[in-house]
């Protein structure tokens, strides 16, 4: 099972430039205040609609995109958060919240080397952070579950390639692909498996490898029709 990482809220007091407060930077701030209000009262779209504000009337201030990535993660748009995280660090590099958000968006991606660069940035700006090192750790562990996964899975696709006309390997295969959630994959390999002459169907009602599809309709009809 793969596991979660954590996302790092920045608290308003950290995102106004600590520079001589100008006119027009006090604007942004208040602009930037709204949105967090509006995030606070569970209205993401509006918050965005601020937050956008804010970067428009200040396209170098780093906060506000800050502020906006959070909202377009709270929105379920995540290529638009990248792109805010990317833009507000080649503002201010230093930028821990950025570096540890994009990370854990990386790693949502499966962009596991990615995530953990960024995390070992986020690192170098604060070194004793316990998030962080959490995140570095836990898309290391990510990233070797994939590479294990994926592995068998090409030691699997060869079996079968090496025996074609065996329903064993294709059994195998079919178990894989069903253990990591492909479905689909998993009933196609199956059904493979049931042409090429695997017969013991009773095992395959019962194994636990096919425990996430056995109630998918595919599943039951290709059972059904042997």
């Amino acid at each position: 099972m793969m596991s979660n990482l954590i996302i790092v809220i920045a608290l308003i007091g950290l995102l106004v430039h600590t520079n001589p407060v100008s006119a027009s930077a006090q604007a942004v701030a208040e602009q930037i205040a709204i949105g967090r209000k509006l995030l606070e009262l569970h209205k993401v779209e509006a918050a965005i609609s601020e937050f956008q504000k804010a970067a428009a009337m200040d396209p170098k201030h780093g906060a506000a995109l800050l502020n906006l990535a959070q909202a377009y993660e709270r929105a379920n748009r995540t290529e638009d958060a990248i792109d805010a995280y990317r833009k507000s660090i080649e503002l201010e590099p230093r930028n821990f919240y950025s570096h540890n958000n994009l990370g854990v968006l990386y790693d949502k991606q499966g962009k596991y080397d990615d995530a953990i660069a960024e995390f070992q940035n986020a690192l170098k700006n604060e070194p004793n952070s316990a998030i962080a090192l959490k995140n570095l750790q836990t898309a290391k562990k990510n990233r070797a579950v994939v590479r294990e996964r994926n592995a068998q899975l090409s030691r699997a696709e060869k079996e079968v390639e090496a025996k074609p006309k065996d329903p064993e390997p294709a059994y195998q295969l079919a178990r894989l692909h069903a253990s990591y959630g492909k479905k689909e994959t998993a009933i196609d390999w199956l059904g493979k498996a049931i042409q090429l002459g695997y017969k013991d169907l009773a095992y395959v009602k019962a194994d636990p490898a096919f425990a996430g599809i056995r109630k998918e309709r595919e599943f039951e009809l290709l059972l059904l029709k042997r």
